[in-house]
């Protein structure tokens, strides 16, 4: 079984995301190295006949290379129709927060290893299905279950309500910068009574931001020309996307009206996850999180704080947002320098006040 079709139902959005393009080559990579040779199609399904295919839905899902192992082997031995466990299904992700490629990768071993146990079988549709290609012609059989897959949040989508502390509630222009789909400012319509002007990169996006907001401007923030004056500037993990963050920053402050802030969520490239990749080798980008695949700048509160002052910006708050330290960091031998603060921080707050 060496000849692998997979079918992929891509979203408008996600066509014109580079984060969520560069999640689908990694799934056709780990296939390629299951099956030996993978072809995608997102439209008319080719000419020609293959041993398996394998449907994606059109959610941004992260299947590696152990897990389709797993479900060719049910195919070799006589299933018709193979279905991943998804991992938020398990309970696993609750009690183990998925931050890096190789942090994921340890659960499904474990998963895989120990075995479904009693979680019930996915509800449908699911978002990940093999099948033999007679099979898919027919769609008549019943499927089994094996592997794991991971599925993303949309997070064009996210609600960003734990920002909400920081903006002043006298704010009535708030300047959203990378607004998505719009749904945090909306909130902050909603609970302030403000208008909010977003700014949105993703064409597809930036449309269905402009149904809930006051005003969206689409492109890129480093190159649109912005005007006016504002109470709030909010950019949430944000600045590590743009090749010139200090340009940036010198933009916002400029916008800031008096009394006014600017807030950003940064994330911190000292979390104990990345430390331990790093340890064992490894620096994998993911679409979303801490190794975004699109991110240019790296910090940690030291540069965040080295960054601001270089702008000129000295009334400034760092705010970490903490994480569970696992107890091993905390036996590290005596020989190492070890800041326990910055590895159990994700990211920091920066709230800039004008």
């Amino acid at each position: 079984m060496n000849d692998l079709l997979v079918l992929k139902a891509l979203g408008d959005d996600s066509a014109r995301s580079p984060e969520f393009q560069y999640l689908l080559s990694l799934c056709l990579l780990h296939a390629r190295q299951v099956f030996g040779h993978a072809q995608l199609a997102t439209g008319e399904i080719p000419e020609g006949r293959f041993d398996a295919v394998l449907l994606l839905s059109d959610a941004n899902v992260l299947l590696t290379q152990r897990s389709l192992k797993a479900m060719r082997d049910r195919l070799l031995a006589g299933a018709a129709e193979v279905r991943p466990y998804r991992l938020a299904d398990t309970g696993l992700a609750g009690r183990f927060p998925v931050y890096t490629l190789r942090g994921y990768e340890r659960l499904e071993r474990a998963f895989l290893e120990e075995g479904p146990g009693s979680i019930s079988e996915p509800p449908s549709p699911p978002a990940v299905t093999l099948l033999r290609w007679d099979e898919y012609q027919r769609r008549t059989g019943t499927p089994v279950y094996a592997g794991l897959y991971h599925e993303f949040i949309d997070y064009y989508g996210e609600v960003r309500a734990d920002i909400l502390p920081f903006v002043p509630p006298h704010a009535r222009e708030v300047l959203e910068v990378g607004c998505g789909r719009g749904v945090t400012g909306r909130l902050l319509q909603e609970r302030l009574g403000c208008r909010v002007t977003g700014v949105e990169l993703n064409p597809v996006v930036a449309q269905e931001a402009a149904r809930h907001l006051h005003r969206v401007l689409q492109g890129d923030v480093q190159t649109l020309d912005l005007e006016g004056r504002y109470d709030a500037v909010i950019a949430l993990e944000l600045v590590e996307h743009l090749v010139d963050s200090e340009s940036f920053l010198a933009r916002v402050r400029e916008l800031l009206a008096p009394g006014g802030r600017a807030i950003f969520s940064i994330p911190n490239v000292g979390h104990w996850s990345i430390v331990e990749d790093l340890l064992a080798g490894r620096w994998d980008y993911l679409p979303i999180g801490l190794l975004c695949y699109t991110h240019y700048r790296f910090f940690t509160r030291r540069s965040l704080s080295d960054w601001l002052r270089r702008s000129g910006i000295e009334r400034f708050d760092l705010i970490p947002q903490r994480t569970e330290l696992p107890d091993r960091f905390r036996e590290l031998p005596g020989g190492f320098e070890v800041d326990v603060e910055s590895l159990s921080t994700k990211g920091f707050y920066v709230v800039v006040h004008a």
